[in-house]
């Protein structure tokens, strides 16, 4: 069900959980201060090599549809270009590329400068940080350029309706930026249990959100949807909407979004969630897997696994 990014992601927040529950990283002493230290770093490290690695599948979504780059808005276009050049810059500066990836690295992007006549080839680098690590500000530039309206508050609202509320994402964020750089510059910084705990959900939680609205953004363009690039607003709260796959005690229940009877139940999940992709294709719906506690196990757009 998940694309490679997702899967890899999935499975990072899993074992960051796992290792929080054991004595060496919540115990009190300087292994348990400096395990926690270090997770903080990796945590966070975790977030952007998603957001990363999942604007590289976007981008050949993206490069696979109909749309040419006179399509495009003026908004797309520039980043197209300037932002491309600015994030693709301060990589090469910050990169230790020996000569054959370099040479890889100039080439895909001179090949994305150079298409700007005909079909699009657009490179995820336009919507990554220009900066070492990625911070709010980059997050909301990243959606805006995906047409998302007051983006923190859009994923306030993929939070509520999908079963972990994050108040203040954009906090939240910076928070998280915050304990890991602190983590990573100060070898005595004490990060709390209380914290670090709190961070598998909110990683996954805000990965989640900013993967759903990408994607449905994405699929506009492949499908070169002029209503999508005249509307810089595009995406709003009220044009998403969810089925969720929820496991029962022996079963899978299909439900609709604020529907509490199941529309279908299975007892196999894996042919639960393919129905529910079949029922939501085609439609601004997101397909939503949670476990018995209600907890989000996994998702996807259905028209952009």
């Amino acid at each position: 069900m998940s694309g490679d990014a997702r899967r890899e992601f999935l499975s990072g927040v899993e074992a960051l959980q796992k290792s929080l529950g054991t004595p060496l990283v919540s115990g009190g002493d300087a292994v348990g201060e400096f395990l926690r230290r270090g997770l903080a770093i990796v945590s966070y490290n975790l977030l952007e090599a998603f957001v990363s690695s999942r604007l590289v599948e976007i981008a050949d979504h993206i490069n696979s549809g109909i749309a040419h780059f006179s399509d495009l808005p003026e908004n797309l276009q520039r980043a197209s270009a300037l932002d491309l050049l600015s994030v693709a810059n301060s990589k090469a500066r910050r990169a230790r590329m020996d000569v054959q990836a370099a040479v890889a690295f100039a080439g895909s992007v001179g090949a994305s400068l150079a298409a700007n006549s005909g079909p699009i080839r657009l490179s995820p680098l336009m919507w990554e940080w220009e900066g070492s690590n990625m911070n709010a500000e980059d997050v909301q530039r990243a959606l805006r350029l995906f047409h998302v309206e007051k983006p923190w508050e859009t994923i306030r609202e993929v939070t509520r309706r999908t079963g972990f509320h994050i108040p203040d994402p954009k906090t939240t964020l910076v928070g998280l930026l915050r304990e890991r750089n602190l983590s990573a510059h100060s070898s005595s910084y004490p990060v709390s249990n209380l914290w670090i705990r709190a961070v598998p959900n909110q990683l996954q939680t805000l990965g989640m959100s900013f993967d759903i609205l990408i994607s449905i953004a994405a699929n506009q363009i492949n499908l070169a949807n002029s209503a999508f690039f005249g509307d810089d607003k595009w995406i709003t709260p009220s044009r998403l909407s969810f089925r969720f796959v929820r496991e029962r005690v022996a079963t899978w229940a299909e439900i609709l979004e604020g529907k509490n009877r199941a529309a279908h139940v299975n007892q196999d999940r894996e042919l639960a969630i393919r129905n529910a992709i079949l029922a939501s294709k085609g439609k601004f719906e997101v397909v939503i897997v949670q476990n018995s506690s209600m907890q989000v196990i996994d998702w996807v757009y259905p028209d952009l696994p």
